[in-house]
Formats: C-alpha cells, structure tokens, sequence
C-alpha cells in the first residue's frame, strides 16, 4: 500500500485529481480503456471536432513555463489552502512542478521516472515506471493535460462545452474508470486565444474542491537544465 500512498500524494500536489491509490490493478485499467473505447463511438463529434481543433492551436509549442496558484477547499475546513508556484514542460513528455509557498516541494516527470523532493525531507526520492506500470497511465494522462493532447482524455472522460466565451469545458470521469470513485468533475476554462490553460477546477465526490489558475505563461521558453532539476532549484 505504500506505493499508492506515495502516488496519492503526488498527484494531489500536481493537480488533486490523479489519484493512483484507486487503481488496484493493472487488469482493472486494461478492461476500463477496453469499455471506454466501445463508448468512444456515443460521444458527439462535434465536441471532438473542438478538441481537435484545441490540439492544434496548442501544438505550436514545444516548451513552456507558467507560474500557478492552487486554491484547495476542504469541505470540513473554512479557509482555502493556498499552493504557489510554477510549472516547466518540455514536449512531448517532461514535466517539472516547483511549489514555492506556503512550503517547497519539487517534482519532475519524465516518460522513464518520477523524481520528488520536498523541503521537510530534504530527500530525492526516484520511482521508475518501468515497475510501477500504473504510474505510466497515471502519469500519461498528467501530461495529455499540460501538453494540450485533449482526444485521449476522451477514453476516461465524458466531455461537454459549457461557456464559448471563454472557452469551458467539463470533463466527467466515465462510470466505468476508477476516477469516478474520487472526482464529480473537472473543469477546463482556456485562454482568450485558446491556445493554453487558464483555469482547472477539480469537484471531488467528498464536497471538496480544488482550482488551479495559470498565470506569465511563455510559449516556446527556453529551459534551463536546472529548471528540470527537482534539489537546489528551489
């Protein structure tokens, strides 16, 4: 159980809402994809004509970095727990998340490994995915989000245009993936030029509530090697 521990804790700090403590088994992912690509064939094409449309307007990019502000509501708790920080991605699949305020914690993802750093530690700790096979479509999916490939997340999500000014679009766990037993819904508000992320809202089953908002993102930006580095970047 440590492993899905570790992967619960992840995932909240990266955006709360790939938890890999509810995928119990390999086989169980296998036979979601599997009914999910019978129930591709219901889902309106237009809505996947506009997601297509999405992936090529934030195709032009092979680099990015973004500060962020992740705002938590606990059901249980008035105030909200504040998490700054920002965000480097190298396409097609390098992901580095620094948080600054209120502690510091430090993540990198590769297609190979996860390599994490928090401040309390102050220890690296490394996860191949080469042994964690369910990190890998955990993992894949995280940077479908962050690098704009939007037709596979219709797989594992029932997908519906709420607003077209600015673009918003809410995607629901299908019944039969495990992301049902933790997230009601995820919604997606888009920039004015539709080319990146503004906004994310995570609703969880339990009443909780997560929203990450993106902000000074620059496309094409070059990326330093210590940017991709998880100890003594931050």
């Amino acid at each position: 159980m440590k492993i899905y521990k570790i992967a619960f804790s992840l995932c909240l700090a990266l955006l709360s809402v790939f938890i890999a403590t509810i995928l119990h088994a390999s086989g169980e992912i296998v036979k979601a994809g599997a009914t999910a690509a019978i129930e591709e064939g219901k889902q309106s094409a237009d809505m996947r004509d506009l997601l297509i449309q999405m992936e090529k307007q934030s195709s032009d990019f092979n680099s990015l970095k973004t500060d962020f502000t992740q705002e938590k509501d606990l059901a249980v708790f008035r105030n909200k727990i504040i998490i700054k920080g920002r965000i480097y991605l190298q396409k097609p699949r390098t992901v580095a998340w620094h948080v600054d305020e209120p502690l510091k914690y430090s993540v990198l993802i590769t297609d190979k490994l996860i390599r994490q750093w928090d401040e309390d530690t102050n220890q690296v700790q490394e996860i191949p995915l080469s042994k964690n096979p369910m990190f890998r479509v955990v993992i894949d999916q995280l940077t479908a989000w962050f690098s704009g490939r939007y037709v596979q997340l219709l797989d594992d999500y029932t997908v519906s245009s709420k607003k077209t000014n600015p673009l918003e679009i809410e995607f629901i766990p299908r019944e039969t993936g495990n992301m049902k037993k933790i997230i009601k819904a995820i919604t997606v508000t888009f920039r004015e030029d539709r080319k990146y992320l503004q906004k994310v809202q995570f609703d969880e089953v339990s009443g909780d509530s997560t929203t990450i908002t993106f902000k000074n993102t620059i496309f094409n930006a070059p990326i330093d090697s210590a940017d991709l580095e998880v100890k003594g970047r931050v």
